[in-house]
């Protein structure tokens, strides 16, 4: 199961690209989520009321990354998305629309953040505009965070020989040994801040081991994901956002260099 986010378009001042809403938890982080962390929404301007094609550009001073929403409060709700918001602090512009509303983590240019926030819809919209800081109670937490650089890598496994995972379910010790004959073990953070799993990998991994599974029923495994710099040079290889974990796929494109 592999995942692509949205387009790029040239034209106008810059290059604008737009994250489709159905893929947007990768790049967004919806308000409507089931968070296992500790929220605290900051209001920066409420009771914003935009006429149908109406736009209102909001800035907000800032040298560091910041992650910024809005939540629809009209007494008519949304029946399309009927509010985007576009990131107007200079090079790329992203956008997203949605009819509850979303935050995004935005990067300032020259000291400052500035998002217009439109109305597509044909009636009258009520926004409420925050920062958000988010506290991350998983047990990953501990040893993953967003700044961490990182790079594609790809697990074609052959067998797995043992998973250990988290109270939380929040990452998992996996050991196995390649198609190449490798041997591994990797550190695979399923979620951090947001408990919505995408993949129960570590279930189906941990039922092969249980029912002693002739490897022949899964092999070639493929583990994707991004993978946490130095990580592999050093005691343990931590491997995040992950985007696939799937049996028996012989013909998995990827460029040898990104396989381990």
């Amino acid at each position: 199961m592999r995942f692509y986010g949205g387009y790029a378009q040239a034209g106008g001042e810059g290059t604008k690209v737009s994250a489709m809403f159905m893929l947007i938890f990768i790049f967004f982080i919806l308000i409507a989520n089931n968070a296992q962390a500790a929220l605290q929404k900051q209001p920066i301007k409420s009771h914003i009321e935009l006429k149908p094609g109406q736009k209102e550009l909001i800035t907000v001073p800032s040298n560091e990354a910041m992650e910024i929403g809005w939540v629809t409060t009209q007494a008519q709700k949304c029946t399309m998305h009927c509010v985007e918001a576009t990131d107007k602090s200079g090079g790329y512009e992203y956008t997203i629309a949605t009819d509850l509303g979303a935050s995004m983590k935005y990067q300032p240019v020259d000291g400052r953040i500035i998002i217009e926030y439109r109305n597509k819809a044909g009636h009258p919209v009520t926004i409420d505009v925050y920062k958000l800081k988010r506290t991350c109670d998983a047990e990953a937490c501990t040893f993953v965070n967003d700044d961490q650089k990182t790079r594609w890598l790809v697990f074609k496994v052959d067998e797995f020989t043992s998973i250990e995972t988290s109270k939380d379910n929040s990452y998992s010790v996996i050991s196995g040994v390649t198609t190449a004959g490798k041997e591994f073990t990797v550190k695979v953070v399923w979620w951090t801040d947001n408990n919505v799993l995408p993949f129960t990998c570590h279930k189906t991994i941990k039922d092969y081991l249980a029912k002693k599974t002739p490897k022949a029923n899964y092999a070639p495994y493929i583990l994707s994901g991004a993978v946490v710099k130095g990580s592999t040079g050093g005691k343990e290889i931590i491997l995040k956002n992950i985007d696939t974990c799937v049996p028996k796929a012989p013909h998995f494109g990827v460029p040898q260099e990104n396989v381990y």
